[in-house]
């Protein structure tokens, strides 16, 4: 017979006096066995030194680690951005549907199908993973600087607590 333990997370306070932990504290979690579960306690120094751990299975020592922070790329938003561009005829605007294609090529959203020419444009010709979906990217050469200022307007694009217009993030000057 098969059984599995899940542990629950920390809740981020003592379970006795409550108070939030800092990042980087000393800590003691705790598991017991409460009827047919077993609960994680989580407590700050103080309050594990006046607590008795022999109805404990076990215990250990351990810091609150700082929260990742970071964006969270919702990829199906940049792939439905890619496809609101397809008929994009601003060159700053072309610029950052290459590196949006690029990006969803790393994250396999879109698979490399061939490359394509016509007339002076090369062009990368992308499917949308497990459909028979399309897309045509104009291949841009983008100096390093370009590709910081589209990565930066990317970035400010994905960022929830930001209202930004795309318009003047990839063209200020307008």
């Amino acid at each position: 017979m098969s059984s599995k333990w899940q542990i629950q997370r920390s809740n981020g306070a003592c379970g006795k006096c409550e108070r939030s932990f800092v990042v980087n504290e000393t800590l003691f979690s705790l598991l017991r066995l409460s009827a047919d579960t077993v609960e994680r306690g989580d407590l700050c120094s103080a309050c594990f030194e006046q607590t008795e751990t022999d109805d404990s299975l076990f215990w250990w020592r351990t810091r609150p680690a700082e929260k990742a922070s970071g964006l969270k790329l919702d990829l199906d938003v940049l792939l439905s951005l890619l496809a609101g561009m397809e008929d994009e005829k601003n060159p700053a605007k072309l610029d950052f549907r290459f590196l949006l294609a690029l990006l969803l090529v790393r994250h396999r959203k879109l698979r490399l199908v061939t490359v394509l020419k016509r007339g002076s444009k090369e062009l990368l010709s992308l499917r949308k993973v497990r459909t028979k979906i399309d897309f045509e990217v104009e291949v841009r050469e983008l100096d390093e600087q370009r590709r910081d200022k589209l990565s930066r307007a990317l970035s400010s694009l994905m960022d929830p607590t930001l209202e930004v217009d795309l318009d003047t993030e990839l063209n200020p000057g307008l």
